[in-house]
């Protein structure tokens, strides 16, 4: 497609989709990355080594959803759905495991391209349009693992299987006069693989009576993502239906209409992710802090195969920083409102693709920016400090052709803490 591009949504096209930044509701809150603490004082769910101060075994689900609306093509696309599943465990304030499933990535877009190619025979035009249809995702299956190194340091680590799969489908319309006929030909990817992050966290350091928390992390691929990639029999699709039947051209053989084999091909080395986020957490008062992360993300593979993406493009790096504030709820609440969180930040993405050819045949930059603004609250009740968080982000989007996209993302959680397993533990 030698034209810009529009649909549901573009930036979904590229790569392997839209990368998730904020699964739960307490790291959406404040626009972070979730190194910091943000769901209870001195607690993030995505971050183990913060595990070890949790006084209860936790079951967390969190439920969410984006919106991208384009304010130049007047669209919207909505995607929703379970954003994270965990369960953590703490082991007698020493170690903390957790196992949890969340989604890495996600696409679905609809695009058409902006080029319309007219052909004369024999006294006869046909006009010729090409779209690209796609959708799914990768997810995440994680295990969690944190332990004290000493009284003020802690380390975490986490092992991410990612799994999924993504289809596409490209469409040539050809139309004479008031008849048109589309030729279909479809894809599939699925994928595998494993990557590793490493935490670490400290309290040693602070301003007078003001404690400061410092932490970080590394992540990469522990084994290298695999892409099996299936393209099939491209088709006429006679009755207009868009699958592949009896009814179309070349028509299936044998009695049970069964399609042709698809052509496989394995990929390595598609995806190489490396990141590093660093972050700090200081305590204003007992129960303010204020919080900044740093992370940069960036795909080391060799980019030498286009199969993956809808466009022949992907991400290849982004920045995220954010700065934020939060009062925790009280410990042992003496009013109401001392039982709720607040939380609220700001962030910037500055994300990159691979060059692309521009309409002169070179190749330019192409880059995308996102500035948010979040807010967030929760609400904890319960004897085992149950609680239930709401985050919510906006997000002005724009790129290098200038288009101006609005990106709402909602999530709402709940985390219940396990007595059951206190009680047994207080026998013991």
């Amino acid at each position: 497609m030698t034209s810009l591009c529009y649909g549901q949504d573009v930036y979904s096209a590229y790569g392997v989709g839209e990368l998730t930044f904020a699964p739960n509701a307490a790291v959406m809150g404040i626009g972070s990355s979730g190194l910091m603490p943000s769901f209870q004082k001195n607690i993030s769910l995505s971050n183990p080594s913060t595990w070890l101060g949790i006084p209860f075994a936790y079951v967390s689900v969190n439920y969410g959803g984006t919106q991208i609306k384009d304010r130049d093509y007047n669209y919207n696309n909505v995607l929703s759905g379970l954003n994270q599943f965990q369960f953590l465990l703490p082991i007698k304030g020493r170690y903390a495991v957790g196992i949890g499933f969340q989604p890495f990535s996600s696409q679905l877009y609809s695009l058409g391209s902006d080029d319309i190619y007219e052909k004369y025979i024999e006294d006869d035009t046909l006009t010729i349009n090409k779209a690209i249809n796609g959708s799914g995702g990768i997810s995440e299956l994680i295990f969690s693992l944190g332990a004290k190194l000493t009284e003020k340091e802690q380390l975490g680590i986490k092992l991410e299987y990612l799994f999924g799969s993504n289809r596409r489908q490209t469409v040539f319309n050809i139309k004479e006069g008031e008849h048109d006929l589309d030729y279909i030909y479809n894809q599939r990817n699925i994928y595998n693989g494993t990557l590793i992050n490493g935490y670490f966290s400290s309290r040693r350091l602070g301003f007078g009576s003001r404690k400061l928390r410092l932490s970080g992390s590394v992540k990469t691929v522990l084994h290298p993502v695999r892409i099996k990639h299936f393209s099939f029999q491209p088709f006429e699709d006679s009755n207009g239906n868009g699958y592949y039947d009896v009814a179309d051209y070349p028509r299936p053989s044998g009695v049970d209409s069964i399609p042709p084999a698809a052509i496989g091909t394995t990929l390595s080395n598609q995806i190489s992710p490396f990141e590093y986020a660093l972050g700090f957490d200081l305590e204003l008062t007992e129960m303010i802090h204020a919080q900044g992360e740093f992370s940069s993300w960036s795909d080391l593979a060799d980019g030498e195969t286009n199969l993956i993406s809808g466009l022949n493009q992907r991400v290849v790096a982004y920045q995220h920083l954010n700065m934020g504030i939060i009062r925790f709820a009280r410990i042992l609440p003496r009013v109401w409102h001392e039982s709720l969180h607040f939380r609220a930040g700001i962030f910037q993405r500055a994300y990159e693709l691979d060059n692309q050819l521009s309409s002169n045949g070179q190749a330019e930059d192409y880059k995308i920016n996102d500035l948010g603004i979040s807010i967030g609250c929760g609400i904890k009740f319960g004897v085992t400090k149950n609680q239930i968080d709401f985050g919510l982000n906006l997000i002005n989007r724009s790129d290098s052709y200038n288009s101006d996209k609005l990106v709402t993302n909602f999530n709402i959680g709940i985390s219940i803490g396990d007595l059951w397993f206190v009680k047994r533990r207080l026998k013991k």
